[in-house]
């Protein structure tokens, strides 16, 4: 009878050890996640766009043309399109 109450309490303490071990674990890996998900605030690493322009490999900044509205430049090319052929046609 002693031995077995001498197993069952090295059992015991090895399962008490291994839980409290994994517990531990656990609620660092946790921590640690919650870390991972705090520091990834793009609001907070990142600059604005307005404040840091694009750059090339080499670091030189890229200087962009003034924006056009293609929309608006494929309906005007379209219209004269439609024009020309309308007065090649009256012909």
């Amino acid at each position: 009878m002693e031995l077995l109450d001498n197993i069952g309490e090295t059992l015991g303490g090895i399962w008490d050890t291994a839980t409290a071990g994994g517990e531990s674990w656990l609620n660092s890996w946790f921590d640690n996640e919650a870390e991972k998900v705090a520091s990834a605030a793009p609001e907070e690493n990142r600059k604005p766009q307005h404040q840091e322009p694009a750059q090339q490999p080499t670091g030189q900044p890229i200087y962009t043309m003034a924006p056009t509205n293609t929309a608006l430049m494929l309906m005007g090319g379209g219209f004269v399109a439609l024009a020309v052929v309308l007065l090649l046609r009256g012909k």
